[in-house]
């Protein structure tokens, strides 16, 4: 199994341990095969209530929760065209790449966007951030819960009441944590937090999803020039009828629904947090008893994906093509990352024995690489 292709009688037979796409398991996939009714629909309109009060819950919000059919990436540019007017201020605090293209999506729709960027591998502080915010007037702050390039999870909870102290809407951008690390939105005052559904859901791309405050949706019709596919003011009408404005991924939706049940009511969401919880702990001890070094500051580092120094000085990409043999892909580090970190990501369906199968095989993996540099 030294080099993989594209298997069109079977699909994938990998078994995926990376920050999305993640590994959907077989009961999502039997959702997606189902037949469905159109987007207009009473069938459908009661599926999209379902999805939209689900993700209500999961984010502990009473507010809007909105369906894109998109990357995260589209929700990241909308809320950039959205409410930003142009005479305001945004500001973009960036721990990575993903924090690094929001405001690249800023500069491109030509709104007036500062960044402060922290040194990878470290977290936004509140002094920090305090700092940041007491120099000038900003009218929206964007920022990550996990950066999935870093491994590194803001303190959110700590930051966000900050950003709303100083009067200014709050954008997080949970891609790589949401449904699997908790996020109390209400209790926060966040006023968008979105994701794409390929990392901690455990579903195929495709499908995009963000809680949406009045806050935001009133500064939304403030905004001119904001653009048709997202404008949340445009979807927020549809929502309330439990439709979309465009034909959306009905089949994903549908598989949506059934692992919100999951979620929801099988596992439990709080089991489904500490799973997590524990996931992110085994990769950080397995990694200290191979002597290699997390990339994130202690403390920091997320129980979702996890970013490791590549401390032993191996080849990377020869690990990732011996582990692949085996049935097994990680992947690489990110941007400027690349053979100086890999990452591992862990989250989804992914239970502790899957995980702890996997490192066994990376173990004997990294202990091979090393003797062949001795030898």
């Amino acid at each position: 199994m030294s080099e993989v292709h594209f298997d069109k009688e079977k699909g994938s037979q990998i078994k995926l341990f990376t920050p999305g796409p993640v590994e959907v398991p077989e009961r999502v996939l039997n959702e997606l095969s189902k037949p469905n009714d159109t987007h207009r629909s009473k069938p459908y309109s009661e599926m999209h209530q379902m999805a939209v009060e689900g993700l209500q819950k999961i984010l502990f919000t009473k507010n809007e929760c909105l369906l894109f059919t998109s990357s995260a990436t589209g929700i990241m540019e909308a809320c950039v065209r959205n409410l930003i007017k142009d005479d305001e201020k945004a500001l973009f605090m960036s721990i990575g790449d993903f924090g690094n293209r929001w405001h690249k999506i800023g500069i491109a729709n030509g709104k007036i966007s500062s960044k402060k960027e922290i040194e990878w591998g470290t977290a936004v502080k509140s002094d920090i951030l305090q700092e940041e915010l007491s120099k000038d007037k900003y009218s929206v702050i964007f920022l990550q819960s996990c950066e999935t390039s870093t491994g590194v999870y803001n303190p959110i909870d700590e930051l966000v009441p900050i950003i709303k102290d100083y009067g200014a809407l709050a954008c997080i951008d949970a891609t790589s944590s949401m449904a699997g690390i908790k996020i109390e939105v209400d209790k926060l005052g966040i006023d968008v937090c979105l994701a794409s559904v390929q990392k901690c859901f455990a579903l195929p791309p495709g499908l995009a999803v963000a809680s949406v405050s009045d806050a935001a949706i009133e500064k939304t019709t403030q905004v001119k020039n904001r653009g048709l596919y997202f404008d949340f003011s445009e979807l927020q009408k549809k929502n309330k009828v439990n439709q979309s404005p465009n034909t959306p991924p009905i089949p994903q939706i549908r598989a949506m629904v059934a692992q919100l049940d999951y979620i929801l009511n099988q596992e439990g969401l709080e089991n489904r947090f500490k799973r997590h919880a524990q996931l992110g702990k085994r990769t950080r001890i397995w990694a200290r008893e191979l002597n290699l070094e997390m990339f994130p500051e202690k403390g920091y580092e997320s129980d979702t994906v996890s970013t490791i120094k590549n401390t032993l000085d191996i080849d990377v990409k020869e690990m990732l093509k011996l582990l692949l043999a085996k049935g097994y892909r990680i992947v690489n580090g990110y941007g400027s990352l690349v053979d100086k970190t890999f990452r591992i990501g862990h989250m989804g369906e992914i239970t502790v024995r899957d995980l702890e199968k996997m490192l066994i095989a990376l173990s004997d993996i990294l202990a091979k690489l090393q003797l062949e540099k001795l030898s």
